[in-house]
């Protein structure tokens, strides 16, 4: 069974999913509603542990309360095992609020006003354990300072999950073997994006475009992946599910391009399912 830890921050998800946006003032009634546990990382583990892989989670949850035990408790029931890498007694798992539309396949996002857990454990023993793969989002930096030296020592693949462009972005991608980002991640284009891998030595990488598919290079070859065309109900997660999808799938074959094939035809599926989660019980 192959197996993988997801490095990065867990939020409570709370959800609506909507027609339509509202006008400024105005009100509109959900066409659906959910509490949910959310974040890359973990979005990412649930979806490797959902394809059958063997997932952890290094995360901050920080005091005992309702929200650790509800988020605890289901990713138990996701077979996901969970690390807590917070020593701060004061610190509380964030929410978000997402309002989703279905109209426009869009979303809103509203995150947690608190700042990420900086009192951090020491656990090299998670890096130095059996994991075959490590990905890591750009949240938990905390963590990921601390462990620099212990994830550049790491023998198996680093996959960077690269959302939107940080300041420290340039050092996730100093770690990363084989970044997948969005295309807002790209401080400014492809070829920016291109030249910085080429720079770092980076033989792999792919950058997802939404309706535009996906870019990808590897040693050498370049491609485009197209966007599966579906009725789409809700984005929310999907970037998520690509990347833990993608982790399995490489494990299991050792092709980039096929598991980036793979990837993109489960993220495009759980689409057509509301929140991040339905898609697997359909």
């Amino acid at each position: 069974m192959s197996q993988a830890l997801f490095i990065g921050r867990s939020v409570l998800d709370v959800t609506a999913l909507v027609q339509d946006f509202p006008a400024p003032d105005g009100k509109v009634k959900a066409l659906a509603n959910d509490v949910m546990p959310g974040g890359s990382a973990l979005n990412a583990a649930v979806t490797f542990s959902h394809l059958g892989g063997r997932a952890a989670l290094a995360t901050s949850l920080g005091a005992p309360n309702l929200m650790r035990d509800f988020l605890t408790s289901d990713l138990s029931r996701r077979n996901v095992t969970v690390h807590d890498i917070c020593d701060d007694p004061e610190y509380g798992i964030p929410f978000s609020t997402v309002i989703s539309t279905r109209s426009l396949g869009a979303r809103m996002i509203v995150n947690g006003a608190g700042d990420e857990c900086e009192k951090i454990l020491q656990r090299n023993d998670l890096i130095s354990a059996d994991a075959q793969l490590i990905q890591i989002d750009q949240y938990e930096r905390h963590f990921v300072a601390k462990h620099f030296d212990a994830l550049q020592a790491f023998e198996g693949p680093i996959v960077l999950d690269g959302g939107s462009w940080k300041e420290w972005s340039p050092d996730f991608l100093r770690l990363a073997d084989i970044p997948i980002v969005s295309e807002v991640f790209c401080p400014d284009d492809q070829r920016t994006f291109a030249a910085m891998c080429a720079e770092l030595k980076i033989p792999r990488w792919a950058i997802t475009k939404g309706h535009g598919g996906v870019v990808w290079h590897d040693q050498g070859n370049e491609g485009q992946i197209p966007a599966l065309s579906v009725d789409v109900v809700d984005t929310l997660g999907a970037g998520d599910i690509f990347h833990g999808a993608f982790c399995h799938a490489f494990l299991k074959s050792g092709s980039f391009v096929d598991a980036l094939s793979q990837a993109n035809r489960i993220a495009g599926a759980s689409c057509t399912h509301a929140g991040t989660r339905s898609w697997m019980d359909a």
